[in-house]
């Protein structure tokens, strides 16, 4: 049912909706089809039209249906993304495994989808899933800025000693503060540049949102924004 209103979605973008149901039916039964070389396609095309210079943002996600789970990697293009990039798992396949798929993942989007494009123009962003300390080191190896949620049970080293993150203080109504370079995790400690931020809910009361990591402090100049137009 998912599938169908989907397909059918898309064909009433064309001028015979029927004739293009049919076409998209027998493209997504196609059996011959070689989806790995499909993507990789459909990410170059975009590639190619990433402006000369520039940051460039983007946004790592997993998306779930059923038992069918997609890494993707998306273009931020204003308020929107675009997928860029994309593998698909199997749900039993990732038990125990999902932070390795997620690491060979970056690293084949930038040895085969954005090797041409100068890796200091990147910003990763993502969720406090990839708050993994093995894939801060993959960024740090490839050169890549990232802005990365992280879980409040974590503990940082602050003013000498472990803390968990939801425990750290703020001072009044204060929405953004910035750490500097703490370790993070106790067990396996890593360097970064924690940033604490929050906003005010509709009630009026000041609730947590996010504490991001950073290897430095992320900014193209003066211009803090990043993304990228097509």
């Amino acid at each position: 049912m998912v599938q169908s209103c989907c397909q059918a979605g898309l064909a009433r973008f064309f001028d015979n909706f029927e004739s293009a149901s049919k076409r998209l039916s027998r493209l997504i039964h196609n059996s011959r089809l070689a989806t790995d070389e499909l993507a990789l396609a459909h990410a170059r095309a975009l590639v190619a039209r990433l402006p000369a210079e520039g940051g460039v943002r983007l946004a790592l996600d997993w998306t779930i249906e059923d038992w069918q789970h997609l890494l993707v990697a998306s273009l931020s293009v204003g308020r929107r993304a675009v997928p860029l990039y994309w593998r698909a798992y199997a749900g039993a396949d990732l038990k125990r495994r999902m932070s390795r798929y997620e690491r060979d993942f970056v690293r084949a989007l930038f040895a085969e989808v954005l090797c041409e494009v100068a890796r200091r123009r990147f910003v990763v962003t993502a969720d406090r899933w990839f708050a993994d300390v093995n894939l801060l080191d993959l960024l740090n190896d490839l050169g890549v800025s990232y802005v990365i949620r992280t879980k409040s049970n974590y503990k940082v080293r602050i003013e000498g000693r472990w803390q968990r993150l939801d425990a750290l203080k703020w001072r009044t109504n204060q929405r953004r503060r910035a750490w500097g370079r703490v370790w993070y995790t106790q067990g396996d400690p890593r360097h970064v540049f924690l940033v604490q931020t929050r906003r005010r809910e509709r009630a009026g009361q000041m609730g947590h949102l996010a504490l991001a990591l950073e290897p430095q402090p992320v900014g193209f100049g003066d211009d803090k924004r990043v993304c990228a137009t097509l």
